[in-house]
């Protein structure tokens, strides 16, 4: 359950069981996914070192097993949350090598991509990610990284028909919904726009959208981004 209070009671036991083995990958691996889970949903107080314990667990688990392509993820991903784009990129890219139709890896390939302004570069393996794992859960959050790659590199049109598939998804969750409004906006459809931005308010807030570092490291996006919300809520 993606939770602060279950994030945070997981750690406590991912924690002990570094202690309890510290020769055990898996124990690190998770170690460093659930700190950057906490960093990227906003339930930190102390993002920077909460960083640091993700990136300390990564590298251990990479040293105990380099082959592992779970260890190259959590590398990527807590580097994605702590400001480390060209870093994640390399993880990623390295998780992949090691295993081909590993989903994860291309989720935060294009994700480091993405976050360090490479719309066009990120479609690719957030679409090949979506391919290979089309059930998760957490898909609201990932089509929504999909969306704002397609609008961002110039193809409104692919966002709106990757909206369409994400809805069937997720038709619940506000930050999918609010991104929709925003491309219909883009498209000049302003009905459609001004719907989707409604349907967002009628749902309670899901976890944190994770997209802290797509707004800080890219503030020209970002600020379109609330340009066209506004519009879709006039």
């Amino acid at each position: 359950k993606v939770t602060q209070s279950t994030h945070l009671m997981a750690r406590r036991f991912f924690r002990e069981a570094t202690e309890l083995d510290p020769l055990l990958p898996e124990a690190q691996i998770w170690r460093a996914r659930v700190n950057a889970g906490l960093i990227a949903y906003g339930w930190t107080d102390n993002p920077a070192a909460d960083g640091k314990e993700g990136l300390d667990a990564a590298l251990r688990a990479i040293y105990l097993d380099a082959r592992n392509p779970y260890s190259h993820y959590a590398l990527a991903i807590v580097s994605a949350y702590t400001g480390r784009a060209d870093q994640a990129i390399l993880a990623a890219e390295r998780s992949i090598e090691l295993g081909s139709s590993f989903a994860l890896g291309y989720l935060v390939l294009g994700m480091a991509r993405l976050f360090s302004g490479d719309a066009a570069g990120a479609r690719k393996p957030l679409a090949r990610r979506l391919e290979l794992n089309p059930h998760d859960p957490q898909n609201g959050a990932w089509f929504g990284l999909l969306m704002l790659a397609l609008l961002f590199s110039g193809d409104v049109e692919s966002a709106l028909e990757t909206g369409r598939t994400a809805l069937k998804a997720r038709p619940d969750w506000p930050a999918l919904l609010r991104i929709q409004a925003c491309c219909h906006a883009a498209a000049g459809h302003r009905e459609q726009a001004r719907r989707f931005a409604t349907a967002a308010s009628d749902f309670p807030e899901a976890a944190g959208d994770a997209l802290g570092p797509f707004r800080d490291g890219n503030k020209e996006w970002a600020t379109r981004l609330d340009e066209l919300l506004r519009e879709a809520e006039l």
